[in-house]
């Protein structure tokens, strides 16, 4: 599947059963469906979903890389809160059942 994604300035692709993999990323940040999200909280981050809807299975993990201790906060699409930490090399791991995405 291939979407324009003018917001982010890029052009997503993704390819069903591979990974993508984020540049280290330390401001607020768009994910895509099946993305490793590398995440230096230096100062607060924050990292939206794509849509659950149309994404079933799909999951994506958010992973403090650098060792900090800002707030990583999470938001669905639709601009909810999903999951919000600060601690150090933190773990988010969500799956989309096409209505929200769950924190595994």
């Amino acid at each position: 599947m291939v979407t324009d994604n003018p917001a982010e300035n890029r052009t997503d692709v993704f390819v069903p059963g591979a990974w993508l993999i984020s540049p280290v990323v330390t401001t607020s940040y768009t994910a895509r469906p099946g993305e490793l999200v590398r995440v230096n909280a230096h100062d607060p981050v924050t990292i939206r979903l794509p849509p659950a809807a149309g994404n079933v299975g799909t999951e994506v993990v958010i992973k403090e890389v650098a060792g900090e201790e800002e707030a990583i906060e999470v938001l669905a699409s639709t601009g909810r809160q999903v999951a919000r930490a600060g601690s150090p090399y933190v773990t988010f791991r969500l799956v989309s059942d096409g209505a929200t995405w769950v924190v595994l």
